[in-house]
């Protein structure tokens, strides 16, 4: 009988530990030393791998306009621009060695067009 509740008890919780796992950082592909944006909250669907220079890049075809969540990795601070060229009054920064798993919650969803280190 103890064995039968164990059991259950197990079966049940092992879905809402798997599923808070998905979104964690620790858990995801993006490599050390590397900006990675995504397309969809909680760190799913396309990633894109950036290392961010001092001159502007343009997030180009797939990701422009459609990045929900990203996690920087690296020493610095990286600012994303609304429109390509690094312009545009509404901006993102993505401070160094941080991660956000949902742009909807600062207003940044599928907004990105451009980046670069600041």
């Amino acid at each position: 009988m103890k064995r039968k509740l164990v059991t259950a008890l197990v079966t049940a919780a092992l879905p809402a530990i798997f599923v808070g796992a998905t979104a964690t950082p620790a858990l995801a592909d993006c490599p050390s030393n590397t900006f990675c944006l995504y397309e969809t909250a909680g760190y799913q669907d396309g990633e894109y791998r950036y290392t961010p220079g001092t001159s502007c890049t343009n997030l180009g075809s797939g990701i422009n306009n459609d990045a929900n969540s990203m996690r920087n990795y690296r020493s610095y601070n990286i600012r994303l621009w609304d429109l390509p060229g690094c312009g545009g009054a509404t901006t993102y920064l993505a401070r160094a060695f941080s991660y956000d798993s949902d742009f909807g919650n600062n207003g940044f969803s599928n907004k990105a067009s451009s980046l670069k280190r600041v």
